[in-house]
């Protein structure tokens, strides 16, 4: 299997576990669905009719139509949740509710999601 066939199906599979809280996420199908899912998020901001591509000087525009990125974001940010708990337990966190707040802090979680897996099991 190729690098992007690794990559789409590490992504794919995180779709597929939307609602699976239970096991753990590696690091490699973490990042996989990470910069897979932002380059997706941003084509779906860009060609959005809100977006600033449309016109730079409009940012807060009143005639605005359907922002198709919300039919994006909204789900894909569920499937977040879930991959972020699952590669919380990969790494032997306990407490995931704080710890899932700590993974919206912008440089920080960075960190947190590069740790490696843990040799203990939860």
């Amino acid at each position: 299997m190729n690098f992007l066939e690794r990559v789409f199906s590490n992504y794919f599979l995180a779709w597929r576990q939307i609602f699976n809280y239970t096991e753990k996420t590696s690091r490699i199908p973490f990042w996989h669905f990470y910069f897979v899912d932002g380059f997706i998020g941003a084509l779906f901001f860009l060609s959005s009719t809100n977006s600033l591509a449309i016109d730079p000087n409009d940012v807060y525009p009143l005639n605005t139509g359907i922002d198709w990125s919300y039919f994006y974001s909204i789900p894909s940010f569920m499937v977040f949740i879930s991959l972020a708990v699952r590669r919380l337990r990969d790494i032997g966190k306990e407490n995931l509710f704080l710890w899932i707040f700590c993974a919206f802090i912008p440089i920080y979680n960075l960190f947190l999601f590069a740790q490696p897996s843990s040799k203990t099991s939860l």
